[in-house]
């Protein structure tokens, strides 16, 4: 058997030094994924809440009270047509004229 210069590995010669052993890598994979829905429950509770909120109104209430004071003096005038006028006090107007020419 004929060796070859170059170490005699892997020119393909046929010798049984030239023969090589094969490499094993190590495996490669590939998936194929398929997905199924499962349900998973998530629960929210709600609490209901009745406010019950007091809003101030104003409401007016009136008392009334009453009061004599004394007020001022008014003279009747003789010469105005209104009280001094003659013929104010006559008999038959709910007077018996006993006022009748008298000033006070």
């Amino acid at each position: 058997m004929r060796r070859h210069k170059n170490r005699g590995c892997g020119y393909g010669c046929g010798c049984h030094s030239c023969r090589t052993q094969p490499i094993v890598c190590p495996p490669m994979y590939r998936f194929h994924d398929t997905f199924t829905q499962r349900e998973v429950p998530f629960v929210h509770p709600i609490v209901n809440v009745n406010r019950q909120n007091v809003v101030n109104v104003p409401r007016h209430y009136f008392t009334e009270s009453e009061t004599t004071v004394p007020g001022r003096n008014i003279y009747a005038d003789p010469y105005d047509p209104g009280f001094g006028k003659p013929g104010f006090g006559k008999p038959g107007c709910g007077d018996s004229g006993f006022f009748r020419g008298r000033h006070y």
